[in-house]
């Protein structure tokens, strides 16, 4: 679907005669436009998209065969390549807002994330009061963790979203907007941004059906607590009422757990870190050294000495976790 957006943002179809009715310069350039439409039409696109590119390279500023190698690309899935002929389109004719923000996202979804910040970047300078592109930017800066460069353009989106753009300020973006200033280490700008991801979660889902998105608000806030040592009651309270919602979730019963254990309640903590550990999909680091750390404080340390081990296997690197592995080994 979102292939055809750009398609038909940048005004052109992928159908077998992409004419326009311009006549074109040269007789054998005709040709050659029949000969790519015929192995379009048997269905070789490398053929006809072979062809297409010879052309273009011939007359590289001709924006109708550049559109036309695209949508051969954009077909055959090779959105990453389809990207270099569209942005080449965009600055030959002057684009849109629109077109811009499409090609971002484009950009954005099929992970050229250095290539979108340069874009998107430049797009913003085109247009300062469009937002689209700080908004857009969020994604790529996130998937680069530059998290100081993400939150500005949180910032920027949030001043430049109008009424027709206020929809984009949902609680999807509020809660990236919280995770990044958690990655940065603003607890307290954190804590605003989640509160205001679950009052906009109130608003727009009365019914609660979307209950695992609260949960995983609550969780996250919660255990962004209890990591810094902050509102430990509160962050108990956070983590049992995401568990009633989503009592499934591994995270969710580790938090739990993890609760307990800064509370000192070992035996329970480790309860729940157990349960956390049967129901994570795939084994993860955080839960062994939560229940090595645990069994450590019950003073199983052979057996925590092991979860040690089975967390260093997973995060090799972890200096921490080979500090508590030496505290529990026999000497």
């Amino acid at each position: 679907m979102k292939t055809l957006l750009v398609l038909f943002i940048l005004g052109f179809s992928l159908s077998v005669h992409a004419q326009d009715g311009k006549v074109k310069p040269g007789e054998r350039i005709e040709k050659r436009l029949r000969l790519a439409d015929e192995l379009q039409s048997q269905g070789d696109s490398d053929g006809a998209l072979k062809v297409l590119e010879e052309l273009s390279a011939k007359d590289p500023d001709n924006t109708d065969h550049l559109k036309r190698i695209a949508g051969l690309l954009m077909q055959s899935e090779r959105f990453a390549e389809a990207i270099v002929p569209l942005r080449r389109v965009l600055e030959l004719t002057e684009g849109t807002e629109s077109e811009y923000a499409a090609l971002g996202q484009m950009m954005v979804e099929v992970g050229e994330i250095e290539t979108s910040v340069t874009f998107l970047e430049d797009a913003a300078k085109r247009f300062p009061e469009s937002a689209d592109f700080p908004f857009l930017l969020t994604y790529s800066l996130a998937r680069l963790n530059r998290w100081d460069d993400a939150i500005a353009q949180f910032k920027k989106t949030e001043a430049l979203a109008n009424d027709s753009k206020a929809r984009i300020l949902d609680e999807g973006f509020y809660f990236r907007y919280g995770a990044a200033e958690e990655q940065a280490g603003r607890i307290d700008e954190a804590e605003k941004r989640f509160r205001r991801t679950l009052e906009i979660i109130k608003k727009n889902d009365p019914e609660g059906e979307n209950y695992q998105f609260t949960a995983t608000v609550l969780n996250y806030l919660a255990y962004m607590w209890l990591e810094n040592g902050r509102k430990i009651d509160e962050a108990g309270d956070m983590a049992k009422e995401a568990a009633k919602l989503d009592p499934d979730s591994g995270a969710i019963a580790d938090t739990v757990g993890w609760y307990h254990f800064q509370k000192g309640e070992f035996p329970r903590a480790l309860v729940e870190l157990k349960r956390a550990e049967r129901l994570i999909e795939e084994p993860d680091p955080v839960i062994f050294d939560h229940i090595g750390q645990t069994l450590a404080k019950l003073n199983e340390k052979e057996v925590a000495a092991d979860y040690f081990r089975e967390a260093l296997k997973l995060d090799p690197e972890d200096t921490a976790l080979k500090s508590r592995l030496a505290e529990v080994e026999p000497q």
